[in-house]
């Protein structure tokens, strides 16, 4: 890729001009891929100049300007507000960065025609489940033929949109450590609990099943009446409607809901086990950062059997149930209530997981690379 404006990092031992590389998003909600979004951005090699363009704002904002990242915040005005697509255009156009990565396929097809007619390599990174969407997923398939790279945050997503190995590629998420320390205890009566208590974190949408969660705890609550206690946190579409089908189980202290804003550790670590509950008749899942999280925070792992949840667990540190079931998740749920060595030999593997394969260094290390191929490949070299 040559012109002006397009210097690329030299080879070693020289000055390096750094690598532009813009970052698209649909938006900076509380979302597990605004996180890992922002994760990265704040993280990249300093030979990388960074800048973030997204359509809607969020929690994750903040964050990111107070590490000043540069950030473009351009919403829709209505549902078919066509100026956020020109703005990126001008905004590539005007900056001329070495890569763009779009996190979202809105985005991603908005930046189509601005990287064609500018030679300017693609990557695209809306491949975040296991599965593909029962909606959109043709014309998501025509935007994936432009880029000259597909990442995937799962072999699951990969496959499921049958991403040739030449195209495509995985970097798992990561979990940041220091949240482990900086992050307070949100219960600080929780001693004083003696039962074992659930934990499951995650959005309340329907790809997320905590309706199976709830029959699981009707089941125990039945058998044992004061030895179990679930925490369910999440935001979303559904949790209104969750919240009313538990009020019996909410008003007998079985279950609980806390609010909560973009930070789940506090509750987690005052947690005995970590449950993921989905549905991929709906959507599966690609690398989720609950089950990240749980076992950073030294959590054994129950979750549904559902696209990449089997990778990102792997063989030692949970159990793996059929989705929907709430039968298998309460009989393991009772195992693991009864079993304190399974429960120590899980947290150590999970932990050590965490340790080896979800670490900010090695994501950002992983993107770095990628980037430097995109860029490669679109010179024309191999």
């Amino acid at each position: 890729m040559t012109g002006e404006g397009r210097d690329l990092p030299m080879g070693r031992g020289r000055e390096q001009a750094p690598m532009r590389v813009l970052l698209v998003t649909n938006s900076l909600a509380n979302g597990g891929l605004e996180r890992q979004l922002s994760l990265l951005a704040r993280t990249l090699p300093s030979q990388f100049d960074v800048r973030i363009w997204a359509m809607d704002g969020g929690p994750h904002e903040a964050p990111l300007r107070a590490a000043n990242v540069p950030l473009i915040v351009r919403p829709r005005r209505f549902r078919v507000d066509v100026t956020p697509a020109l703005d990126l255009w001008r905004c590539i156009a005007a900056w001329r960065p070495h890569v763009v990565h779009s996190w979202h396929w809105m985005p991603s097809a908005a930046a189509v025609p601005a990287c064609l007619a500018l030679g300017i390599p693609l990557v695209d990174g809306s491949i975040r489940m296991g599965s593909i969407p029962h909606e959109r997923g043709r014309p998501r398939r025509g935007i994936m033929r432009f880029a000259t790279l597909v990442v995937a945050n799962s072999r699951a997503g990969l496959n499921a949109w049958r991403v040739s190995s030449e195209k495509g590629r995985v970097i798992y998420n990561a979990f940041e450590a220091e949240r482990l320390t900086t992050v307070p205890s949100e219960d600080p009566h929780r001693h004083l609990d003696d039962r074992f208590t659930v934990v499951m974190a995650a959005r309340m949408d329907p790809p997320k099943d905590f309706r199976t969660v709830l029959r699981a705890a009707r089941a125990l609550h039945a058998v044992d009446p004061h030895g179990w206690r679930f925490v369910l946190i999440g935001a979303g579409a559904d949790r209104k409607s969750i919240i009313d089908e538990a009020e019996d189980l909410v008003r007998a202290g079985l279950v609980e809901f806390p609010e909560l804003g973009t930070e789940v550790v506090g509750y987690l670590r005052e947690s005995d086990v970590g449950v993921l509950m989905s549905d991929p008749s709906v959507l599966a899942e690609g690398c989720p950062n609950s089950v990240m999280e749980y076992m950073a925070c030294g959590l054994p792992v129950i979750c549904a059997n559902s696209g990449g949840c089997r990778e990102v667990l792997g063989g030692d540190a949970g159990i793996v149930v059929p989705p929907k079931d709430a039968a298998a998740l309460g009989s393991a749920l009772t195992f693991l209530r009864d079993r304190e060595d399974v429960r120590e030999r899980m947290e150590i593997a999970g932990r050590a997981r965490v340790a080896t394969a979800f670490t900010v260094a090695r994501m950002a290390q992983e993107f770095a690379a990628l980037y430097v191929e995109a860029a490669a490949r679109g010179r024309g070299e191999r």
